[in-house]
């Protein structure tokens, strides 16, 4: 029985044609994953467990059993040592994203990240991978003014890691674990396992990262939060937006949502991933990606556009107003294109 589980009901590049995520088959050393008429195919037999992948999926869609980096994000805060390296994590840092790496500088002093041996290591070319990644997590702590930062350390040794190596005691004990206090955790199972009645999409270590931010003491004196990198992601709709609902429909994490009334368009940008299938999808182009967006808006759902009702002077029909229209695009169109057709013959 393999270690390494591939949902592919969870991957975004098999549930949406208008998505063509392809991070798996860029990163994976052994070249496991590829593309089967337009879907991910992973052949798991002839994985190794080197956990490349594992922090790179944007929806979560693979998993390792007994390891989860979700699980260490929450818990690395009571650890004794504030180092992070292939060998007391048992698997590569690769397995770690952006969101953990500032969830965990946010919830302690210092974060370092050893990554002496990367340079020699033989599972592949993963260390620039990783070094982007704490990049993208340091740019975000700069934004919004923390002190904390994700260090990167580099000292050399001289031994080389096989393949299999660093995982040879995979399934078993850690190396030193870590002792949670009893008071914390029920909050972080509580964490890990909150949301889990919304879209298997919406990935856990985007919630616990917001989840982390909003009781930040820092989080809370800043205006603004630039929509810049992963981290972050917010939409603006313009007025030639014409409420379709296809981008409420196919989002894949519920981050875009219908009013009530459904005469208005908000989003949850704390839900949103920036996979950008809502441009995709709209005909109109009416979506574009916020440049910043502020701290209440990221906390709490925001309003893109509203619309209002208005009954057709032609056909006598409601439909959705823009502007100063008063009769509905369907009869502006029959009666520019038709309206010879309902000309008297004495007008003719």
């Amino acid at each position: 029985m393999s270690l390494i589980s591939y949902k592919a009901d969870s991957c975004i590049r098999n549930a949406y044609f208008h998505n063509s995520c392809s991070d798996c088959i860029d990163i994976c050393p052994e070249n496991l994953f590829s593309i089967v008429q337009n879907r991910i195919k992973f052949e798991s037999e002839l994985c190794t467990y080197c956990s490349a992948c594992l922090g790179i999926c944007p929806t979560e869609a693979i998993e390792i059993e007994n390891f989860d980096p979700n699980r260490i994000a929450l818990e690395f805060q009571f650890s004794k040592d504030d180092k992070l390296n292939c060998k007391n994590m048992t698997q590569c840092l690769s397995s770690f994203s952006s969101e953990h790496f500032t969830t965990m500088a946010f919830n302690r002093d210092s974060l370092k990240l050893d990554l002496s041996l990367c340079s020699d290591c033989k599972i592949g070319e993963l260390e620039q991978s990783i070094r982007d990644r704490v990049e993208n997590s340091n740019r975000f702590l700069e934004s919004v003014k923390s002190k904390k930062i994700v260090q990167i350390i580099d000292e050399k040794v001289k031994k080389k890691i096989g393949k299999r190596e660093l995982f040879s005691k995979f399934i078993g004990k850690a190396t030193d674990k870590i002792l949670i206090p009893d008071s914390e955790k029920d909050r972080i199972e509580k964490a890990l396992f909150k949301g889990r009645d919304i879209k298997k999409m919406h990935p856990t270590k985007q919630r616990i990262l917001v989840d982390t931010l909003k009781y930040s003491s820092e989080f809370e004196q800043i205006e603004t939060v630039p929509a810049l990198n992963s981290l972050v992601n917010s939409k603006e709709f313009d007025k030639s937006c014409t409420n379709c609902g296809d981008c409420i429909q196919f989002c894949p994490t519920d981050a875009l949502f219908y009013s009530s009334d459904m005469l208005s368009i908000f989003i949850n940008s704390a839900k949103c991933i920036g996979c950008e299938i809502c441009h995709e999808i709209c005909k109109v182009d009416a979506i574009s990606k916020s440049e910043s967006l502020n701290i209440v808006d990221f906390l709490r759902p925001k309003e893109l556009i509203s619309f209002s009702m208005e009954t057709c002077t032609e056909c006598k029909t409601p439909f959705i107003k823009r502007d100063d229209e008063v009769i509905c695009e369907r009869c502006i169109d029959f009666t520019t294109n038709f309206s010879s057709m309902l000309s008297l013959a004495r007008d003719i």
